[in-house]
């Protein structure tokens, strides 16, 4: 990283630096604004579009239910036939009630009330249950099971053959009873011929049978025990098809006539179904339990509750009423019909209506919830986030709410995102590329001046190490042209340390002119690499003992390697000098250890020491010219930073490399990989 002080000296850059931040900054901030106003804009769009929606369907239910009560007034004798048609039309509409008003009549001066009551549906069917109960067949047959002679087959007939001629509630009495005695015994056929007897056939329709005057638990008792039977008998599907018939019948009936038998829904039809694997049919059958239970509901309200109110005038609205405390509330949309004359109730099956409402809000739809005022989930997503937007039904359903999940919200930001997202990307781009490209020019500038630096410092050292001999020459030329040495043995003398001095001069220049030098192979030729190491080891293996190092060969033989002899031999040696020269002298034992190997299609020359080797840090930067590891006790064998950045190049030219990495016991390594010759 660069230090302040190097920054200070760079002012342009810092100030450049600092603009594009800045400005970068004031960029994204502005988007990040624009974004949240994106995010508002978006979220009042969603809920005005919801809102109006919601009000819209409301306005189209408000006026069908309108029209509905016109028609229901136009003849309220027919009440039945408008009922059929408005099922047929919708789906969601369950039960039409047509009823008179609490009236005041006036008589002899006595204001005396008229007690509202139903026109449709009518009242239920009555029948003298006691008399019936109490008819002498039924009273003789009872009699008979109080003898234990008597069998169940003989106290049956006495049913069957003594009700014979008496009315049908009688006789269904007498076959039900009979069957049940002889399913008692295991007589399941005999069981089903008694309820033959009754009168009532298997195939009449519930409703048929009420309009004959039939009450309908006695047409569907029958039923639910014939079917029992059938089970008996291993007549399953029969069985089944039965119950699962007569719960449609029941479910279908009206208000009064359903409240009675609605039970026989519960059970046994619909356990029986799922004992034996028809779920389907007995979720059907739940689900219609439960719109008739709703009817019923709602026709009792009437009954309850608004017959007894005085009759309202003409021009007052329609409205809706509810159960809010039911699990499943009625929903009952009344009000006065025919100048008051009488009044109307439309039974609407709330979870049908609202499954219409949501099939028309379309692609909000997955994202829409209905629930009530405590906040329960009553219809649609139950998932998809929290409810973001909260509308009220404010003309119909005043107590459903609905609730617009955040993933609306949510997926309707993905789609505007490029409207933010992209300036924010490009600034951010734009910011990473200004910055980058200034720390890339800081940087270039930095390994500009430290390049300066070294070179300086290389220049002076070698200046220094330049002088030295030069002004030993000339004071040794000097001294001869003064005469100063006679004697052949004094002037061979002189002449010879003219010669190393001039010998460790050209040494320095020729250090000094490989700097320059590219390292090339112009003719590569294929050699053994461990020639190249017996030859290195012979050259300097009478150095490091001299030097006081122990050297290790462990030579392996290898392919051959194409490129330069004399290069490959100069930059191993560099290593080993290297070895010598930063030899620990502090150990006792300071040691060498030289291996040549092959690893697949690389030959290695590993040249590892215990000596004071190279900081982590440093690893790489060693390999660069004029770099050195400074520090106490390094440098004196001299070096100018020059040998591993000649090792690099020669390795680079024969298409390999050289890395260093940790020795032994805190030395260093040098592995040269060149590639073999194959």
């Amino acid at each position: 990283m660069p230090t302040f002080y190097q920054l200070k000296k760079r002012p342009f850059i810092v100030l450049l630096g600092l603009t594009i931040l800045l400005l970068g900054g004031v960029a994204v901030g502005r988007i990040l604004i624009f974004r949240q106003e994106l995010e508002r804009q978006v979220q009042e769009d969603l809920e005005i579009e919801v809102r109006e929606r919601v009000a819209s369907w409301e306005d189209r239910l408000a006026d069908q239910l309108h029209q509905w009560l016109d028609l229901a007034s136009v003849d309220t004798t027919n009440a039945g036939r408008v009922q059929l048609q408005l099922r047929k039309r919708q789906a969601w509409f369950d039960s039409l009630y047509v009823w008179r008003p609490t009236k005041k009549l006036v008589i002899n001066g006595e204001t005396l009330p008229l007690r509202g009551s139903f026109l449709y549906p009518g009242y239920p069917t009555r029948e003298d249950t006691v008399g019936i109960l109490a008819n002498p067949c039924l009273s003789t047959a009872r009699r008979l099971t109080l003898d234990p002679t008597n069998t169940a087959a003989q106290v049956a007939s006495a049913y069957i053959e003594g009700c014979a001629s008496q009315s049908v509630p009688v006789r269904s009495v007498a076959a039900t009873e009979a069957a049940t005695l002889l399913g008692g015994v295991n007589d399941f056929e005999g069981a089903l011929a008694a309820l033959d007897s009754s009168g009532i056939t298997p195939d009449l329709p519930i409703r048929s049978g009420i309009q004959q005057g039939i009450l309908p638990f006695r047409l569907v008792t029958p039923r639910t025990q014939r079917a029992q039977l059938l089970l008996e008998l291993g007549r399953d599907n029969e069985a089944l098809g039965l119950l699962y018939d007569t719960g449609l019948e029941v479910t279908a009936l009206d208000a009064p006539d359903a409240s009675s038998v609605l039970e026989y829904v519960s059970w046994p039809i619909i356990p029986r179904l799922r004992d034996h694997g028809r779920i389907r049919e007995a979720q059907r059958l739940e689900r219609r339990r439960a719109q008739a239970e709703r009817r019923v509901q709602a026709w009792r309200e009437i009954a309850d509750r608004i017959l007894d109110r005085p009759a309202a005038s003409g021009d007052e609205p329609p409205r809706f009423i509810y159960d809010q405390y039911a699990e499943t509330p009625f929903l009952l949309y009344y009000g006065p019909i025919r100048d008051a004359e009488f009044g109307a109730g439309l039974a609407l099956d709330q979870p049908t209506l609202l499954q219409d409402f949501l099939a028309g809000m379309r692609r909000y739809r997955p994202f829409l919830t209905i629930t009530n005022a405590e906040g329960g989930w009553v219809a649609g997503a139950r998932g998809g986030g929290a409810i973001a937007v909260d509308i009220p039904f404010s003309k119909t359903l005043s107590h459903l709410r609905v609730g617009v999940r955040s993933a609306a919200f949510d997926r309707q930001m993905g789609r505007l995102q490029t409207q933010w997202l992209l300036p924010l990307v490009g600034v951010l781009g734009f910011l990473v590329l200004g910055m980058g490209a200034l720390w890339a020019q800081l940087k270039a500038s930095l390994d500009q001046e430290k390049m300066l630096n070294r070179q300086r410092e290389f220049t002076q050292r070698v200046t220094h190490e330049l002088k030295t001999p030069l002004a030993g020459i000339r004071v040794m030329a000097e001294n001869l042209e003064a005469g100063a040495f006679r004697g052949e043995v004094q002037l061979k003398e002189m002449a010879q340390r003219i010669v190393d001095e001039a010998d460790r001069l050209a040494a320095r220049v020729d250090e000094v002119l490989a700097v320059s030098r590219e390292r090339t192979v112009p003719d590569p030729q294929p050699f053994d690499p461990e020639e190249v190491s017996l030859e290195l080891i012979d050259a300097w293996g009478p150095r490091m003992e001299h030097a006081g190092i122990r050297l290790h060969a462990d030579l392996h033989a290898t392919d051959e390697v194409r490129g330069d002899y004399n290069s490959v031999r100069d930059a191993v040696a560099c290593l080993l000098d290297n070895a010598i020269k930063y030899a620990d002298e502090n150990r006792a034992e300071r040691q060498v250890w030289l291996t040549l190997k092959q690893e697949g299609r690389w030959i290695l020359f590993d040249v590892a020491d215990n000596g004071m080797g190279v900081p982590r840090s440093m690893r790489r930067e060693i390999f660069e010219q004029f770099v050195r590891v400074e520090g106490p006790n390094r440098g004196k064998a001299g070096g100018h930073g020059l040998g591993l950045s000649q090792v690099e190049s020669i390795a680079v030219a024969h298409g390999g490399r050289v890395i260093c990495s940790e020795g032994v016991d805190g030395g260093a390594r040098f592995v040269l990989r060149l590639p073999a010759d194959r």
